[in-house]
């Protein structure tokens, strides 16, 4: 990692936090594009994964684990504020003091929100349209639960190096100029985190959207849970786990 790197980071950072301060409407609205990203790669990963999960779950698990790459390769090739990306840049920001801890908190709630709205939205709509119903319904039926019984610590180191990952390969957005580089570098790290079953706050909400329009009686106090500890745990993954040796590494500013 180099000062240069370092410092393109730090400037997306501000550059998040003044249109977020200056454009509060638009820059939710890039949020929710991202949220709809997320739910595009989602559909698509479940249903790859519901053709093969009764007679071939491995080929299920890698299916769908490499088709979820589709979500975040849209938003670094297409543009969108996704909240575990945003906890990688605006941690390198706070490191460089070029943001101050409020203002990252922002920009993390308004992505958080715009996330979901995105989500949801697209969600209403997906299951409005009666479209693959019964096998998503039958799918989730099946898998969901797993996701909602599992315990604090576990949840979040699941999101702990989930969003190592993924931020991994939102930092490979900034390093690297080809588009296929950084699809490439994308699809390793999201199929590697999605075969490990490493939890992603935001695929989740997609997930838990589908699944609590389509499924009659949801846990929803079980969602709740698993939302709190991978939203914390991708926190420290995307700002710590990674964003902090990131930062540490680079040679220090000619200023100091």
């Amino acid at each position: 990692m180099t000062r240069v790197d370092v410092n393109a980071v730090a400037a997306a950072g501000v550059a998040k936090l003044d249109y977020c301060r200056t454009q509060p409407v638009r820059y939710l609205s890039r949020a929710a594009m991202a949220g709809a990203f997320i739910m595009v790669g989602s559909l698509i990963s479940t249903l790859s994964a519901a053709w093969f999960y009764t007679d071939q779950p491995g080929v299920a698990k890698l299916l769908g684990a490499f088709t979820f790459s589709t979500a975040l390769i849209l938003i670094v090739l297409l543009g969108g504020e996704l909240f575990t990306g945003a906890n990688f840049v605006m941690g390198v920001s706070l490191y460089e003091n070029k943001v101050s801890f409020p203002g990252a908190l922002r920009i993390w709630l308004f992505c958080y929100i715009g996330n979901f709205i995105g989500i949801f939205l697209l969600a209403l709509l997906v299951v409005g349209s009666g479209a693959s119903g019964e096998m998503l319904s039958a799918y989730l039926t099946l898998t969901v639960p797993a996701k909602l019984s599992g315990s604090w610590y576990a949840l979040l180191l699941k999101g702990v190096l989930c969003n190592f990952l993924v931020c991994v390969g939102v930092f490979a957005g900034f390093k690297l100029k080809s588009e296929t580089g950084k699809c490439i570098a994308i699809i390793a790290v999201i199929t590697t985190f999605v075969l490990a079953g490493f939890e992603h706050s935001v695929a989740n909400m997609a997930t838990f959207s589908l699944y609590a329009l389509l499924v009659p009686g949801a846990d929803f106090s079980g969602i709740a849970w698993n939302m709190i500890w991978v939203t914390l745990g991708n926190m420290i993954g995307g700002a710590v786990l990674l964003g902090l040796p990131v930062w540490m590494s680079a040679e220090p500013n000619k200023e100091s």
